[in-house]
């Protein structure tokens, strides 16, 4: 088993252009940002870029591991590495309350309008989904079945209407 461990991790820095996708209902994140988080094992200080695509996924495009010259970088010290943890704690550190951010900053935020109880609950399961995705969830479809209280079968009737609503991006 990998030792891993976390020490802590410094205030996103919002890189341009400084727009902010939900994590959740009253949290949101920069589209990019860096954050520098020190490690305890391995002993060493980590830097990464992170980038949110157009599908709401919060993706690492950058990385800088230092470490110390008395514990130089081996093949071995990078397998302890965990990058989706990293990513997770970033992500986390990186959220801020939705209303402590200028208006029109904060993308895909606008009412779509429902035009039936099938539209809304779609735009529903859309927005829960795109919080999910942003948050690092892996299984972000399990999260509206949670959330909404409705099986699996409806869930993806749900994520595929808010597909063809122009809600959430096309697979």
């Amino acid at each position: 088993m990998t030792d891993f461990q976390i020490a802590w991790v410094s205030p996103a820095e919002p890189r341009e252009p400084v727009n902010y996708v939900r994590t959740g209902p009253d949290t949101a994140m920069p589209i990019r940002f860096r954050a520098s988080i020190a490690l305890a094992v391995p002993d060493a200080a980590v830097t990464i870029e992170v980038f949110t695509g157009a599908d709401m996924r919060p993706r690492i495009n950058e990385l800088v591991i230092r470490s110390s010259v008395q514990k130089p970088i081996t093949t071995s010290v990078l397998r302890q590495v965990l990058v989706d943890q990293l990513l997770r704690a970033a992500v986390k550190e990186a959220e801020v309350p939705v209303d402590s951010l200028s208006a029109g900053t904060v993308l895909g935020t606008q009412p779509v309008p429902a035009t039936g109880k099938a539209d809304e609950d779609a735009s529903i399961a859309a927005r829960i989904y795109r919080e999910a995705v942003a948050s690092g969830n892996p299984a972000p479809a399990m999260a509206v079945a949670s959330s909404m209280g409705r099986s699996r079968a409806q869930v993806a009737r749900y994520i595929r209407k808010a597909r063809q609503m122009g809600l959430l991006p096309e697979l």
